[in-house]
């Protein structure tokens, strides 16, 4: 009776990351009914208030999954990019020929093809760090879809690449996240040409350049679908939401590595890697990807099996705020620096921020006691 209780409370756990399928199912039911911003409605209106509801992650919520769930979590990337393919398809079928489609509509079908490859790159960044062949082909697959192929090249290069500022895998503390999306854009976008012009057979091509030629042919078949159903309309609406997922990728990578190679905590580089944010929900949606600097201690290690590290710095809020908020350079910097320097000042486990952006002041209150 226990290991039945208990095998049904991991199942219950497991439910959890099941969420990431949400998006894309709302996104082609959005677009079969006409209630395009359906996904987008979601995931900025009730994504926040998770937190509320499901609250922080805590070392207990690690579990050690029962051997058929953990298999079960194993699969959910490869799920994922059926259900995100299938998605893209049933919406482009709905909306084909769609000449009625008014402006306010097609504004809520862009928005909501965003956010949806938006956080598609989190099961796709999982599955890149897998050890198959198919799971990396998947991966390749939901980063093409998303319109950022270039992801399976320049991810297991920023592993690579720890602490690198002056090639913009981390940005500068002084540096806004404009400047910095400027600077390693510029650096992919060499790179990422290079790797496909290197690749002159695939059958004889490395892994990854075979995976890079795989993610660029599924962005252009996905273009090309869009085009088919939505005319004109449809290649600049995903030439606009790829750009937009694009930045976003860099917003998230500005975000996770902010002011830890030279600012006050440059000289603890070597051990504290990346900003993490304990929110349950949020670790649900994005596979774990928001415990960032436990991932790169161990970038082989899978989502489920992941948890936060203790000495990471936290973040005070959750990714769609905080990369919004990012997107003003002079206020990320009035709070976010006193946040870093407090950070930076504590000996043991950090203190966490409260997951509000009010608690910004709390830390700019302790700096200047502390500067007195």
């Amino acid at each position: 009776m226990g290991q039945a209780l208990g095998y049904l409370r991991q199942c219950s756990s497991a439910a959890g990351y099941l969420l990431i399928l949400l998006l894309p199912i709302l996104l082609a039911v959005g677009a079969h009914t006409r209630h395009t911003y359906l996904a987008i409605g979601v995931a900025f209106l009730l994504f926040p208030l998770m937190r509320l509801i499901f609250g922080p992650y805590r070392q207990a919520h690690a579990i050690e999954w029962h051997e058929s769930i953990a298999s079960a979590l194993h699969a959910l990337p490869i799920i994922y990019a059926g259900v995100l393919l299938s998605g893209l398809v049933l919406g482009g079928v709905s909306l084909f020929d769609a000449a009625d489609l008014s402006a306010v509509e097609l504004v809520g079908l862009g928005l909501s093809l965003w956010i949806t490859i938006l956080f598609a790159l989190c099961p796709a960044h999982e599955a890149i760090h897998r050890r198959t062949r198919l799971e990396r082909f998947a991966g390749a697959l939901v980063a093409g879809a998303a319109g950022y192929p270039a992801l399976v090249l320049e991810h297991p290069l920023h592993h690579t690449r720890h602490a690198d500022w002056a090639n913009a895998e981390w940005p500068k503390a002084a540096e806004s996240v404009w400047q910095f999306s400027a600077r390693r854009l510029t650096r992919i976008a060499r790179e990422f040409s290079h790797e496909l012009a290197s690749a002159t057979s695939l059958r004889h091509s490395g892994q990854v350049a075979q995976s890079t030629w795989v993610a660029t042919l599924t962005t252009l078949v996905t273009g090309t679908w869009l085009t088919s159903s939505l005319g004109a309309k449809g290649f600049f609406l995903y030439l606009g939401c790829a750009a937009g997922c694009t930045l976003g990728m860099q917003l998230m990578t500005y975000l996770q590595h902010w002011g830890l190679a030279d600012g006050p905590a440059g000289s603890h580089a070597s051990t504290h890697i990346a900003w993490e944010e304990d929110c349950r929900f949020q670790a649900w949606v994005t596979l774990h990807i928001s415990f960032h600097q436990a991932h790169h201690l161990n970038a082989g290690l899978p989502f489920y099996r992941l948890g936060m590290s203790d000495s990471s710095p936290r973040m005070p809020a959750g990714y769609i705020l905080m990369m919004f908020f990012s997107m003003f350079p002079r206020l990320w910097q009035r709070h976010m620096v006193p946040l870093l320097t407090f950070w930076s000042s504590q000996e043991s486990a950090p203190i966490g921020a409260g997951h509000a952006l009010t608690c910004f002041h709390i830390y700019r209150l302790h700096a200047v006691r502390q500067n007195r």
